[in-house]
This record gives structure tokens, sequence and C-alpha cells, in this order.
């Protein structure tokens, strides 16, 4: 019997391939920023390094999640988890349109990422994780389409995929 495509979005948390999905997005974002960053010497921002931090995050997650799949408890901390951090992710997302519109106050970040004492991720992956420019409109990806679009795209689409898997753990409950 097919199952209808709401179904299946309620229970994509116990779905290793949803999982794999979300760990590939994650790899290819990752991989396109250090494209833009190493080879064609885009530099990113403050802002644009939270991001690389939501994007690896989430990675981690789903990677958890593929462990941890199989026990109900385990599904809701993963689908909370990447719920929390695609959440995260749009809030960088929206900061970098502020950044590229002038929305509000337009937004505004220092030439330094301020990451707690205990995990200065920029020293310890300075290639990654470094702020190397000053905040300004993102490279254009194709078609006037630019990294900034495609994050709140992805962001938004995380976001409700999430939701829905929350949703769908707590009614299999």
């Amino acid at each position: 019997m097919l199952m209808n495509p709401i179904s299946r979005l309620l229970q994509s948390a116990q779905c290793r391939n949803f999982w794999l999905a979300v760990a590939a997005l994650m790899v290819v974002l990752e991989a396109g920023a250090l494209l833009f960053q190493h080879v064609w010497q885009y530099y990113p921002c403050e802002v644009c390094i939270y991001v690389r931090v939501w994007v690896m995050a989430l990675f981690f997650v789903s990677l958890l999640a593929l462990l941890l799949k199989s026990h109900w408890w385990g599904r809701l901390v993963s689908a909370v988890g990447g719920l929390a951090l695609s959440i995260g992710l749009g809030n960088e997302s929206w900061n970098l349109i502020k950044i590229e519109y002038g929305v509000g106050d337009g937004g505004s970040c220092a030439f330094m990422a301020d990451f707690p004492a205990w995990a200065p991720l920029d020293k310890w992956l300075p290639s990654v994780f470094e702020v190397q420019g000053l905040c300004q409109a993102t490279p254009e990806i194709a078609l006037g389409v630019t990294m900034t679009h495609v994050l709140v795209v992805v962001s938004a689409g995380l976001i409700a995929l999430f939701s829905l898997a929350v949703i769908g753990v707590l009614l299999r409950k």
C-alpha cells in the first residue's frame, strides 16, 4: 500500500534515507561554501561562519540520528535537535538577508567570530571557521540567485520537514 506524502513526512524521523539526505545536503552546502572561499576567493564574513557552524551541527545531528532512529526517544531528540538547529540556520539566513538588502538595521558583523573559549572553532579549524572578510552581499550562484537565497529556502524547508518529523514522532508514541 502506498503512503500519502504527509504520512511519509510524519514518519521521516525513523527513515534512514531522510537522515542520509539531510547529511548529504549539509555536505553539499559546506562544500559549496569552501569552494567559493578557497577556489573563487569569496572570503567568509562573521555571519557566514556562523552559518557554517549551524550546517556542521545539522550534519552531526543527522549522523547521530542514524544511530538513534530505532528508539522512540532517539527519534524525538534527533528531530527536535534538527528543528532547533534549522531555526538557528534560519536566523542566520535572516541576518544575511538584512545585510544583503539593508533590511531593518542592515545587519552588522565583526572581523572575528565570537566563539566561546571552550570551543574556539576558528583556532581549531581555521580553513573552515576563520572570518576572512567583512559582511556584504553573498556571491551569486546562478541567474541572480545568491548564497543567501539558497540558505533561506533550505532553512524554511528544513524547518517544515523537521516540524513534521517531530509531530510524527509524538503521534507514534
